[in-house]
């Protein structure tokens, strides 16, 4: 897998690379695995608009408000299921 990196443009286009998981998303937040820790993205009207693990790419279009970076074992919220668990739904 290539090494991570992130690519936001006007705050509201972003592209990741070495993305490992996506734990939860909704329209305000986006939590996402990556190489380098775990990824917080915060905002409004958040939408994944490209979603590929084989080759570790996201794209996420909508408002970003924050990105905080978090180390791998942190405490990092899981109030939803990972991305599979809520597509079976």
């Amino acid at each position: 897998m290539a090494d991570h990196s992130l690519k936001l443009v006007n705050r509201n286009q972003m592209e990741l690379t070495g993305v490992v998981n996506v734990n939860t998303f909704d329209e305000q937040e986006i939590i996402l695995e990556t190489q380098q820790g775990f990824l917080n993205i915060a905002g409004e009207q958040l939408h994944i608009t490209l979603l590929n693990l084989d080759e570790g790419k996201v794209a996420v279009e909508g408002n970003v408000n924050s990105i905080v970076y978090r180390e791998q074992g942190s405490d990092v919220r899981t109030r939803s299921r990972n991305i599979l668990n809520r597509l079976l739904k």
